[in-house]
């Protein structure tokens, strides 16, 4: 059975597997676990008609209207998935991020604190989004990636921190991303290089149809 903490909410029509586990205490409610208290967590919300394998969802985050998982997936504190997405298997979504309406994250996506996806975007298998230039070798400093609309980015493809990626942009498969893509161009290679994106890939992402 699926364990519902704190004051999580569920919306109709909703498949929770046994694994699941919703509103799990983001660091400062964790103390809350502890004796008759776990009341007090603020929990997570699910909306309607949503299908969830084993993974888990902390409290204050939100998963929108028609949401599917794989197994293993986890989204954290404060962060939004919204309508229509899919979270494949092994799908890791930090704290403080956005993910629009009718996204499409497969298997091993990483999206890091502080990130800002638009609708209808495509995140191939084992795409990496970064926030740390310098990590642990600096002050810290955290700068989220953003997606604008109808995105899509390739299978293994990386984007340092602070990228911004424009509406339709295309980002080729294991591509490194250094600067930022401008809407409708393409990214392609190591380090990336902007090019013009074909005629045939100028039209939204075939997502939420």
């Amino acid at each position: 059975m699926a364990r519902v903490i704190g004051g999580s909410t569920i919306g109709e029509g909703c498949f929770l597997d046994r694994d699941v586990v919703i509103g799990y205490p983001s660091g400062d409610e964790l103390p809350l676990l502890d004796g008759d208290r776990e009341a007090e967590i603020a929990g997570a919300t699910v909306g309607d008609d949503c299908t969830l394998r084993a993974g888990t969802l902390y409290s204050r985050a939100r998963l929108g209207n028609g949401v599917r998982s794989g197994h293993g997936w986890l989204v954290r504190e404060d962060s939004t998935v919204g309508d229509g997405c899919l979270i494949g298997t092994g799908v890791t979504i930090d704290d403080d991020c956005r993910v629009g309406n009718h996204c499409s994250l497969q298997t091993g996506v990483y999206i890091p604190t502080g990130s800002r996806i638009g609708d209808r975007c495509f995140l191939g298998p084992n795409a990496t989004l970064t926030n740390d230039r310098t990590p642990l070798r600096t002050d810290y400093r955290l700068e989220g990636v953003t997606l604008g609309d109808d995105v899509t980015v390739g299978a293994n493809a990386t984007l340092m921190p602070g990228i911004s990626v424009g509406e339709g942009a295309f980002i080729a498969g294991g591509a490194v991303v250094t600067r930022d893509v401008p809407a409708w161009k393409m990214a392609v290679g190591v380090p990336a290089r902007i090019v013009d994106l074909p005629e045939n890939l100028k039209k939204p992402n075939r997502l939420g149809e």
